[in-house]
C-alpha cells in the first residue's frame, strides 16, 4: 500500500511557551509538516478534519500501543510509559530531554527543541491526528510522493523499532495493510519471546489474569493500555468488582465496545469478545496482535439550517 510522505519537524518544545508545549509519550509526538495542505489532502478515516495549526498536529504512530504516561489524570506502570517516551525521543534524535517536575509530561529543557523528520501517512484518525509511521532525518524522496510501505521500510521506523524492542503492545487497526500487520505481528511475538522490554512484567493477559482491586493497582501494572483505557472510567463510575464489566462494555459499543475482527475465527466481534472479567480478576483472553480494531466511526451530520 502506498502512503504519504510529508516531511517536517518533530516538535517537543515550545520556546515561546516552555510550560505549554508538546506532551510526547511512547506512540504520539507532535509534527510541523513543510506542506500543511498536503494534511488537509489526506483521507480521513473517521470523517474528522486533521487537528493542525501553526504549530503542528499530533502523529499518533500506527500498529503500536505504548503504555500510558498520562491518561485521564492517571497513569499505567511509570517505569514502561517512560522507556518507550525515552526510546521514542532518542530514535528520532533528541538528545538530554528533561521535564518540569509539577509537569512530568512537559519538556523543561532539551538540546533540540525540534528535530528534522518525517512521517509516512495514510490518513487522519478521529481524533485528528496523523496516522502513521515515523522517521528521523530528511527522505531522499519530495514531499508529498507516494511512496510504497514494505516491511523493510516498516522495521526502520521508529514505530517497528519501539515493537522489537518489546518496549510497547501491538495494536492493529483496520488502517493496517494486512502485509504489514503479518510482519509487525512476528515481530511483536519475537519480542515476547525473547521476553525483551516490558513483557516480562505483562500480565492480564492470556497468560494470566490481573489482580485489579482499585485504580492504584492498575497504575502499576503492565497491561495492554487499551484495556487499560476502558477500566479507567470503569472504576471511576464506582465500580469495585469486574462481574459488570462486559455489560458496562456493551452499554456503549460507540465509546467502550470497539468492533473488532478475530483473526482466530475470521469472525467479527467486538471487545467484549477479548476480554474477561470476574471479581478483581481481568484479562486479555487472546493476544492483542490476533485480532483487527475498526476505526471509531465518523460523527454524527450536523443538520442544516
Amino acid at each position: 500500500m502506498t502512503y504519504t510522505l510529508l516531511r517536517g519537524n518533530f516538535v517537543i518544545r515550545y520556546a515561546d511557551l516552555p510550560r505549554q508545549g508538546p506532551e510526547p509519550d511512547g506512540d504520539t509526538v507532535k509534527f510541523l509538516p513543510d506542506s500543511p495542505a498536503l494534511v488537509e489532502g489526506l483521507p480521513r478515516r473517521s470523517g474528522r478534519p486533521p487537528k493542525i495549526n501553526r504549530r503542528g498536529v499530533s502523529v499518533r504512530l500506527e500498529a503500536i500501543d505504548a503504555l500510558e504516561t498520562h491518561f485521564e489524570e492517571t497513569h499505567q506502570q511509570l517505569a514502561g510509559a517512560d522507556a518507550a517516551r525515552d526510546e521514542l525521543l532518542r530514535l528520532l534524535g533528541f538528545t538530554n530531554v528533561s521535564y518540569w517536575e509539577d509537569q512530568p509530561n512537559k519538556v523543561k529543557s532539551a538540546d533540540q527543541d525540534s528535530i528534522r523528520g518525517h512521517v509516512l501517512t495514510n490518513g487522519v484518525d478521529a481524533n485528528g491526528r496523523l496516522i502513521g509511521f515515523a522517521y528521523a532525518g530528511d527522505p531522499p524522496g519530495a514531499d508529498g510522493a507516494s511512496v510504497f510501505l514494505d516491511p523493510a521500510l516498516v522495521d526502520a521506523s521508529v514505530n517497528g523499532t519501539l515493537l522489537a524492542g518489546g518496549l510497547v503492545y501491538p495494536a492493529f487497526y483496520a488502517t493496517l495493510p494486512a502485509e504489514l500487520r503479518t510482519h509487525l505481528a512476528e515481530v511483536s511475538q519475537a519480542a515476547r519471546a525473547k521476553a525483551a522490554g516490558i513483557w516480562p512484567g505483562s500480565t492480564a493477559d492470556p497468560d494470566g489474569a490481573a489482580t485489579v482491586t482499585g485504580l492504584a493497582d492498575a497504575e502499576g501494572l503492565v497491561m495492554w493500555p487499551k484495556l487499560f483505557r476502558r477500566i479507567v472510567p470503569y472504576l471511576a463510575a464506582g465500580f469495585t468488582d469486574f462481574d459488570g464489566f462486559d455489560a458496562w462494555l456493551r452499554a456503549d459499543p460507540v465509546n467502550r465496545d470497539d468492533e473488532v475482527f478475530l483473526l482466530t475465527k475470521l469472525e467479527h466481534g467486538n471487545l467484549h469478545d477479548v476480554f474477561k472479567g470476574a471479581g478483581q480478576q481481568l484479562q486479555l483472553t487472546v493476544w492483542p496482535e490476533e485480532f483487527i480494531i475498526a476505526p471509531d466511526p465518523a460523527p454524527p451530520a450536523v443538520p442544516s439550517h
